[in-house]
């Protein structure tokens, strides 16, 4: 559904007060929004202390800022609340949001393929039948599958899966002590799957 964001990520406190003035402007007799929560009148309060406030400490004083900074921080706080009321009235309407001086918060897009895992690599640890196995992260997946070569290579090998983690590395154990060990990851996301990653081999201790 659509929504507003109050966009105050990044702003100093004298832009702040700037985009609380034009939420204040445009929901000012809206009919799209005839009860706004905080009230206009709570809003101008907010507005006209925090503009006093960042004028009174450009002399840097210390009492002057943490006024400034707490003027800011409820303005942080009335804007907030105020978007909630707009998304709430609204109801997904992007013309009535847009209508509101908010920002339209940008929808995500569900990720709709994944590339392979790269930088695959496996070496062994100082334990006997262990080998540690590392990847490079995928954007947009939420667990890797990791499969290990069972038999020698050929039309009689075949890949069993050894685990499902939620992290671009894995501790493999139980493993035949100096023999060579090989595998392969891939990714699954949401909607879809990776192809493989390169194979990966080491012995283990």
């Amino acid at each position: 559904m659509n929504k507003v964001k109050t966009g105050l990520r990044g702003l100093n406190p004298r832009q702040k007060a700037v985009r609380a003035r034009i939420v204040r402007t445009r929901l000012t007799g809206n009919p799209h929004f005839p009860d706004p929560q905080p009230s206009l009148m709570e809003l101008t309060k907010a507005i006209d202390r925090l503009q006093a406030a960042n004028l009174a400490a450009l002399d840097r004083g210390r009492l002057a800022i943490m006024e400034r900074n707490a003027a800011e921080k409820a303005m942080n706080d009335m804007l907030t609340r105020m978007a909630a009321y707009v998304n709430s009235a609204a109801l997904g309407d992007p013309l009535k949001l847009a209508s509101s001086g908010f920002l339209l918060a940008k929808r995500p897009r569900p990720i709709s393929s994944l590339r392979e895992p790269r930088q695959i690599k496996a070496r062994p640890t100082p334990f006997p039948g262990q080998v540690e196995i590392r990847w490079e992260g995928v954007r947009g997946a939420l667990v890797y599958e990791v499969e290990r070569a069972v038999g020698a290579f050929g039309p009689d090998r075949r890949w069993v899966r050894i685990a499902v983690t939620s992290k671009p590395r894995l501790l493999v154990e139980d493993l035949g002590s100096n023999e060579q060990h090989t595998f392969r990851v891939y990714a699954i996301g949401t909607r879809t799957y990776s192809p493989y990653s390169q194979e990966a081999s080491s012995k283990a201790a």
